[in-house]
């Protein structure tokens, strides 16, 4: 492809309006260089390519990934260092927001500075240090999702809030897609060289290929889903759930990826179910989970009975929304049976965030100014300690993004939760296990999150509700994934 030649997912470059006191040459540089799309296809077959020729065949296939990852990282990572600094100083300087920056800052000159991969143990090193880099960008969701939801709606606006937090995080997926799979791949190759040293011969594992699952069965990823919300406990647990449809079909798919999206819709369904018809009368109110799979999709539709969805969950109405309520062509009268938009825009999230915070700090300032042992103002900051009730009662559930406050990261994938539930089995949680706890199934961020999954690669995530009965929750996604969001990365 001659240079004059644009590159067919090529997007027109933005023009920058990072200040000049964050001027950097080199991210600059980085930046002004497009992203490389990939989609689920590309991953399974670069992953299979060497692996079906040999030994020495993937061994070369591995350098090659490798060596992509470190040069298309730092790419990647100076788009969002650049969003970063286009944002109002006043939210740029917001500790959490401030501590974003400085870990893509830090990944982003150590990954270029990586020497390259010349041979097999220079790949494990490799793997190793974003095996580790991986592990401490577990705290960029909470720090991002509570760093905009503490700016103001005169800073920064819905629609601009809704604009940063889908580039950062759709942005974070696909490196994490990327880098998962190169890690995976590699670590899939030394167990085989393994098992060739110990006589076993070169055994293939041809069901998973990195981090793609290709013989998943959505039926499984439920059973794994209602596992961990049985293990979990409360009130959610009793809550019948009912799975009917194409259960032993398969298809190829990154099974993490899937979990997410399911628990996310399962974990809505169970919590409205019991929010409207209380703990012990929800257990009469089953959940219906319908598996479906077409020449080129699979469809999952989570149907509950928990009363529908209230608008702007339950909060007053903006004074000018900036984001869509409703789907194009419904109208107000359509807030009983509609498919509704509000609860996957982080924008609402922020509203959730702060009225309740609001709320809260109201609350502790009476109690402050009514207890004679307590002198005027000496309020505790959010960070110190949960909000209580009145006097004497127990502390206030956290919930939304409150929960995420007190907690350094969110737990791991499903699967992994599922483990730590299942060792910990008969034992007494501690105080941090159920704040953890709490900050994973009430954060506010998992559905915004889940649709974005969905999307990666091309898929939708849709939900209907009927106000005074239940709603749907219509999850869709193509069964190959040849498209990928990773083309839009430069936006």
């Amino acid at each position: 492809m001659s240079r004059a030649t644009p590159h067919l997912f090529q997007q027109p470059l933005r023009a920058s309006k990072v200040p000049v006191f964050y001027t950097n040459k080199v991210i600059e540089s980085y930046a002004a260089k497009g992203s490389t799309p990939i989609s689920l296809k590309h991953l399974i077959n670069f992953g299979k390519g060497g692996r079906n020729k040999g030994e020495k065949e993937e061994a070369e296939k591995l350098l090659k990934g490798g060596n992509f990852l470190r040069t298309e990282l730092p790419t990647r990572l100076s788009h969002r260092l650049r969003d970063l600094q286009e944002l109002p100083y006043i939210v740029a300087s917001n500790p959490r927001m401030a501590h974003v920056y400085d870990l893509y800052l830090e990944a982003f000159e150590q990954i270029r500075r990586f020497p390259v991969i010349k041979d097999l143990e220079d790949n494990d090193r490799f793997c190793e240090f974003m095996q580790g880099t991986l592990d401490k960008h577990r705290v960029v969701i909470p720090d991002l999702a509570i760093g905009v939801s503490e700016s103001s709606p005169f800073h920064l606006p819905p629609q601009d809030l809704d604009t940063i937090m889908v580039r950062m995080l759709r942005s974070r997926i696909s490196r994490r897609v990327i880098t998962e799979q190169h890690i995976a791949l590699t670590s899939q190759f030394r167990e085989r060289q393994r098992s060739l040293d110990k006589g076993k011969g070169r055994e293939v594992d041809e069901q998973r290929v990195g981090i793609v699952d290709t013989r998943l069965k959505a039926a499984e990823v439920v059973r794994r889903c209602e596992e961990l919300i049985r293990r979990r406990g409360g009130a959610e647990a009793t809550v019948p759930i009912r799975l009917e449809g194409m259960l032993e079909d398969e298809f190829a798919y990154i099974d993490e990826h899937l979990e997410f999206m399911l628990f996310e819709m399962i974990k809505n369904a169970t919590q409205a179910t019991v929010a409207h018809h209380g703990s012990e009368e929800a257990k009469h109110h089953p959940i219906t989970i319908t598996i479906v799979h077409g020449p080129r999709d699979l469809a999952v539709r989570v149907s509950d009975e928990g009363g529908g969805l209230t608008p702007y969950g339950g909060l007053p109405p903006p004074p000018a929304p900036s984001f869509p309520l409703l789907a194009p062509g419904s109208t107000v009268a359509d807030f009983a049976t509609a498919q509704r938009l509000d609860i996957f825009s982080f924008s609402h999230m922020r509203r959730y965030y702060q009225h309740h915070a609001a709320q809260d700090e109201a609350q502790a300032a009476a109690l402050a100014s009514s207890s004679p042992s307590s002198p005027a103002g000496a309020l505790e900051s959010p960070d110190s300690a949960p909000a209580t009730g009145a006097e004497g009662a127990a502390p206030k559930p956290l919930t939304g993004i409150m929960a995420l406050r007190t907690v350094g990261k969110l737990a791991g994938t499903v699967k992994e939760q599922l483990a730590v539930e299942r060792a910990r089995e008969g034992q007494v949680l501690t105080e941090e296990d159920e704040v953890l706890r709490d900050a994973q199934m009430k954060s506010g961020i998992g559905l915004p999150l889940a649709r974005m999954f969905a999307e990666y690669f091309s898929g939708t995530l849709e939900i209907f509700t009927v106000q005074g009965h239940g709603s749907d929750a219509l999850l869709k996604i193509p069964k190959f994934g040849i498209e990928s969001w990773a083309s839009t990365e430069r936006r």
